[in-house]
C-alpha cells in the first residue's frame, strides 16, 4: 500500500512540474526520492513527500530565474524599451530593487545583438568563422602528424628502461 499511495504522489508530481516546464526538476525528485527511501530505509510515502518539499523549497528560493522565456519582442516592446531609455530613471538608494527586477534572457539578447548588425559585419565574421575553420583543419593535420612522432618517443623510453631494469622514473630522481 506504501509504494502504491508513494507512486500515485510521485507521478502527479512529476505531471505538475511538466506542465510547470519544470521536468528537469522531476529528474532530482525521483533521485531524492530514491536515496532517501532505499538508502535510509525511509517508508516511501515519506521520502515522495521529503523530496516533494525539497523541490518546492527550491522552486520558492529561486523564483522566477528558473524561467527563461525566449520570444521576439514585439514593435509595441521595442517602442516601450526605447522610451524607457530615452526617459532618465529615477533616482533610487536601493540597489537591491534594481537587482530584484532584472533578468537576463540570454536568447533574447543574443537575438536583439544579431538584428543590431549591418550586413557588412555579418559578412565579416563569417569570413572569420571561415578563417577559424581553416586554422582548426591546419591544427588538426599538425595534431595528426605529430601522432606518428609520439609513438617513436614512447618506444624510445621503452627501450631506455629496458637499459636500466625498468626503473627509469628513479634513476632519473637520483
Amino acid at each position: 500500500m506504501d509504494t502504491a499511495i508513494a507512486s500515485l504522489l510521485l507521478l502527479v508530481t512529476i505531471v505538475f512540474l511538466v506542465q510547470r516546464r519544470l521536468g528537469y526538476l522531476a529528474v532530482w525528485l525521483v533521485l531524492i526520492t530514491v536515496v532517501i527511501g532505499y538508502g535510509v530505509r525511509m517508508p516511501l510515502v515519506a521520502a515522495v513527500t521529503l523530496g516533494i518539499a525539497t523541490i518546492a523549497g527550491v522552486v520558492l528560493i529561486s523564483g522566477q530565474a528558473l524561467k527563461e522565456n525566449y520570444e521576439n519582442p514585439t514593435e509595441s516592446d521595442e517602442r516601450k524599451e526605447d522610451k524607457e531609455k530615452n526617459e532618465p530613471e529615477p533616482h533610487s538608494d536601493s540597489k537591491s530593487s534594481k537587482i530584484e527586477d532584472s533578468h537576463l534572457d540570454a536568447g533574447t539578447t543574443v537575438l536583439h545583438a544579431f538584428q543590431k548588425l549591418n550586413p557588412e559585419q555579418v559578412l565579416q565574421m563569417r569570413d572569420d568563422t571561415k578563417e577559424l575553420m581553416e586554422t582548426q583543419k591546419q591544427l588538426v593535420e599538425t595534431l595528426s602528424s605529430l601522432g606518428p612522432q609520439v609513438q617513436q618517443g614512447a618506444e624510445l623510453i621503452k627501450s631506455f628502461q629496458g637499459m636500466f631494469g625498468g626503473n627509469l622514473t628513479e634513476v632519473l630522481k637520483q
